[in-house]
């Protein structure tokens, strides 16, 4: 009797387990569900409403009047400053970063400060910035700096949220400053950085059509 009882026992137990895993068995196969209709449903919207990078053409330069001057780590914002502080026509600027600063010391403020007396002096002025949709923080980091130069009389205005501005393209008059600097603290006090300034008008040129391709 003692046997029969036990058995019984057992297979009520083990109906009992059974009956348990098929439960959480079903919880899963319902949020592995839900999950793949959120994952499908975020790549139709990617497709739908992503803005595809424009397919610019590539160039080839050949001049003999061509200045490069390697800039890397501290001295950017010298050359920068000087060159900005030296421009008679035009500014271009292309950034995936440049933060605002209250301290007028900071040298981003510094440099946003030489855009706004560039201004100043009649020198037409156009920033733009990045506001990926993928990372709300770096539109938050550029958004006073859009507020600050826009009040400045600058036309500043952030690119499409559906690509990613990652350039770091400075154009100004005839000169070029391209490499890996964005306009924040750690890139011009602490980060290893590597730069170039190019002094070269058809160089100006190419960069500043692709800059009209962005701002468009």
């Amino acid at each position: 009797m003692d046997f029969i009882r036990a058995d019984k026992l057992y297979k009520r137990e083990r109906a009992k387990q059974r009956k348990e895993k098929s439960v959480v068995t079903r919880k899963y196969l319902k949020f592995s569900i839900l999950l793949l209709f959120f994952m499908l449903g975020f790549v139709i919207s990617a497709l739908i409403f992503y803005r595809a990078a424009s397919n610019f053409p590539p160039s080839q330069i050949s001049a003999e009047n061509v200045e490069l001057i390697p800039i890397v780590d501290r001295n950017y914002f010298s050359a920068v400053l000087s060159e900005i502080n030296g421009a008679s026509e035009s500014i271009d600027m292309a950034m995936f970063e440049f933060k605002f600063y209250e301290n007028e010391e900071n040298k981003v403020r510094l440099l946003a400060d030489a855009l706004v007396d560039a201004r100043k002096r009649g020198v037409r002025i156009r920033v733009l910035l990045d506001q990926s949709d993928w990372s709300p923080g770096i539109k938050k980091d550029n958004e006073p700096m859009i507020e600050f130069l826009r009040d400045a009389g600058i036309d500043a205005k952030f690119d499409s949220a559906k690509r990613t501005l990652h350039a770091k393209l400075i154009i100004i008059d005839d000169s070029v400053v391209i490499g890996s600097t964005n306009l924040g603290f750690h890139a011009l006090e602490r980060n290893n950085e590597a730069s170039v300034l190019i002094r070269n008008k058809d160089t100006a040129d190419y960069y500043r059509s692709y800059f009209e391709d962005l701002w468009s």
